[in-house]
């Protein structure tokens, strides 16, 4: 019967699970230069240099071990730490993207807007019902822009406590100016996300990489 060829490959003993290289601990290691040393030819024992050669990397793997737990180690030090301190933010106004502002015993809450170039924003303020309220216009530097809301309504009077909404238009009279509407409001919960800190602001969630500011 035909015969298959033999192979010099290399795979796992039959009847035991394979295992990677990476999982190889010091422990095998050292059973494998045991074995070697007790199975030598005592005609042709092992050369001294291969001999130191094997302890040498023996010894490199336990303090690559070594190296690794304590990288571990600091890792978790520095996730508690960092988490540690994004309790600090709880309570705290931040600045992120959006577009609701907050009316609070006649205090209006801060908006921005950050636009790419110079320009004219029209901004139109709505309710929660959807109706517009205000119209107000502001003059656009580049960068960062205060768009903040008076707190008056077209009417004339002041606009009652609740959370309303603000729509920007920008006219430039050339090509169209890139913005980002940004809304102020104070951090109400914090939770984590694949060690990620996610922020709750004005019942929306944001990472805390997408904060502008704190104050």
């Amino acid at each position: 019967m035909p015969v298959q060829g033999i192979t010099n490959g290399y795979g796992p003993v039959i009847g035991q699970p394979e295992t990677s290289a990476a999982d190889i601990s010091r422990m095998d290691f050292m059973t494998l230069l045991v074995a070697q040393i007790r199975n030598q030819d005592p005609m042709s024992p092992m050369d001294n240099a291969e001999f130191t050669s094997q302890l040498t990397q023996f010894t490199m793997l336990e303090e690559m071990e070594s190296m690794n737990l304590k990288l571990e180690d600091n890792l978790l030090v520095g996730q508690t730490i960092n988490n540690t301190a994004m309790l600090g933010l709880v309570g705290k106004q931040v600045t992120v993207e959006g577009n609701r502002t907050w009316v609070d015993a006649g205090e209006v809450s801060e908006n921005v807007v950050a636009a790419d170039g110079p320009a004219t924003a029209i901004i139109e303020v709505t309710d929660a019902s959807g109706h517009v309220v205000a119209t107000f216009e502001k003059n656009l530097d580049k960068g960062l822009n205060d768009v903040t809301w008076d707190g008056r309504m077209n009417s004339g009077d002041l606009a009652a406590d609740g959370v309303y909404s603000i729509s920007v238009t920008l006219e430039d009279g050339d090509s169209p100016v890139a913005f980002t509407t940004l809304m102020t409001g104070p951090v109400e919960g914090l939770r984590y996300e694949n060690n990620a800190a996610v922020v709750m602001v004005g019942g929306l969630e944001f990472f805390v990489s997408d904060i502008y500011k704190v104050s």
